[in-house]
C-alpha cells in the first residue's frame, strides 16, 4: 500500500508542470498568430505603398501627355485663326449645351485612370497602424486626378485670345481695302489719261512733228525766199542756214572758245551741216553771213567762222500746223512765230504768225532733205508769193 501511496504523489506532483507546458504552448502559438498577422498587415502596407507610387507615376504621365495635346491643339487653333482673318463663326443657340454636355463626358484617359484607382483601394477597414497618407493620393475629385480643370483653362485662354485679337486686323484689312481702291481709281484715270495722250499723239504725229519741228529751226531763223528748188537758194542763205543748225543743235564743246563769248566754227563743219540740210546738189562758197545784229565772220586764214556761242534771238521760230506726206516725200505747212519779248515761263498768250510757208522734204529713217520753199500767207482774198 505504500508503494501505490508513493506513485499517486508522483502523479499528483507531474500534473502541474504538465498544465504549465501547455499554457506555455498555447502563449507561444497565440504570439506567433499575432507575428503572422503583424507581418501580413506589413506586406498589405506595402503592397498599397507600391500601387500609390505606380498611379501617382501613371497619373503624372497622363498629365504631361495632356498638356503636350493641348499645347499642340491650341497653337494649331491660333494658325487656324489667322488664316481666317481671326472671324469666330457663328455660335447657336443650341450648341453651348452641346459643347458643355461634350465636355462633362468623361474621356477614356479617365475612366483608365478611374479604375486603376479603384483597383488598388482596399474595402476593407483601415488597420489602426496603417499610415493615414498612404491612401491621400486617391483622395479629391477626378477633375483633379486628369488635369481636366487645367485644360480648360488653357482652353477658356486660347478663346478669350482668338476672341480679342480679330479687333485690330479687321480694321487693318478695311483701310488696306479702301487704300487698294483708291489706288485703283487712280491708276484707271492714269492709265486712261495715259491712252488718251498716245491716241492723241498718234493721230496728231506729235513725235513726227516734233522732229521735222527741229529740223527746218535753222532754215525758218534765217527766213529764205520761195524757191522751187534749193539750187536757187542764195550761197548766204545756204551758209547761214548751216552755221544756225550748229548753233542750236550741235555740240560745241570741242571749239576753240574766245572771251567765253564767241567760238571758233571750222568751214568743215559747216559743209556737213549744209549736206545734212539742203543734201548734195547746193555750191557751198564760205563768206562771211549774218545781219548786223547777228553776224557769223569767215576767217580765210584760219578757215573758220567766228560765231557768237549763245546768240540772244532768231528772227523767226516754226511751229507746224498741216502735215501730209506720200511715201518719203512731205508737204509741211509751217507757220513763221516772231520772237517776243512776253515769251516768259507761266504766262500763256496768242501769237500771231507773221506769215506762213509750205516746205517739201524727203525723209527717210536718219536724214531729210529739204527740196522748195513757198509761200502761202493769205493777204485778202489772195495769196501772197
Amino acid at each position: 500500500m505504500s508503494s501505490k501511496n508513493k506513485n499517486k504523489n508522483k502523479n499528483k506532483k507531474n500534473q502541474p508542470s504538465v498544465s504549465a507546458d501547455l499554457t506555455t504552448q498555447k502563449l507561444t502559438e497565440q504570439l506567433n498568430s499575432e507575428d503572422e498577422e503583424d507581418t501580413g498587415k506589413d506586406d498589405i502596407l506595402e503592397q498599397l505603398e507600391r500601387s500609390a507610387r505606380k498611379a501617382e507615376a501613371r497619373k503624372a504621365e497622363r498629365l504631361r501627355k495632356a498638356k503636350e495635346e493641348e499645347i499642340k491643339a491650341e497653337r494649331e487653333e491660333k494658325a487656324a485663326a489667322v488664316e481666317q482673318t481671326m472671324v469666330l463663326p457663328e455660335i447657336t443657340e443650341n450648341e453651348p449645351e452641346a459643347v458643355a454636355a461634350e465636355d462633362n463626358k468623361p474621356t477614356s484617359s479617365e475612366k483608365n485612370i478611374e479604375n486603376d484607382v479603384k483597383q488598388f483601394v482596399p474595402h476593407t477597414r483601415r488597420p489602426e497602424n496603417e499610415d493615414p497618407t498612404i491612401n491621400e493620393a486617391f483622395v479629391g475629385e477626378p477633375e483633379d486626378i486628369t488635369g481636366e480643370n487645367s485644360v480648360e483653362k488653357v482652353q477658356s485662354e486660347g478663346e478669350s485670345e482668338t476672341v480679342s485679337e480679330p479687333e485690330h486686323p479687321n480694321k487693318f484689312y478695311l483701310v488696306f481695302a479702301i487704300f487698294v481702291i483708291i489706288m485703283s481709281v487712280i491708276g484707271v484715270v492714269s492709265s486712261v489719261n495715259f491712252c488718251t495722250k498716245i491716241i492723241s499723239d498718234i493721230a496728231n504725229r506729235t513725235d513726227l512733228k516734233n522732229e521735222l519741228t527741229l529740223f527746218l529751226y535753222p532754215i525758218v531763223s534765217v527766213d529764205p525766199p520761195d524757191c522751187d528748188t534749193v539750187e536757187d537758194l542764195p550761197s548766204t542763205i545756204i551758209v547761214e542756214s548751216a552755221i544756225w543748225k550748229i548753233i542750236l543743235t550741235g555740240d560745241n564743246t570741242n571749239y576753240e572758245k574766245l572771251y567765253n563769248t564767241y567760238m571758233y566754227v571750222p568751214a568743215i563743219d559747216v559743209e556737213f551741216a549744209v549736206r545734212s540740210i539742203f543734201g548734195s546738189s547746193v555750191d557751198i562758197v564760205h563768206q562771211t553771213v549774218g545781219t548786223m545784229d547777228i553776224m557769223f565772220t569767215y576767217i580765210e586764214d584760219m578757215n573758220s567762222y567766228l560765231v557768237p556761242i549763245n546768240p540772244h534771238y532768231t528772227a523767226y521760230s516754226p511751229r507746224i500746223t498741216d502735215l501730209t506726206n506720200i511715201g518719203e516725200l512731205y508737204t509741211v505747212t509751217v507757220e513763221y512765230i516772231p520772237p517776243s519779248a512776253l515769251a516768259v515761263e507761266g504766262i500763256d498768250f496768242e501769237v500771231s504768225a507773221t506769215k506762213t510757208m509750205v516746205y517739201t522734204l524727203s525723209k527717210s529713217k536718219n536724214s531729210a532733205v529739204l527740196h522748195s520753199i513757198k509761200n502761202i500767207t493769205r493777204i485778202g482774198n489772195s495769196y501772197e508769193y
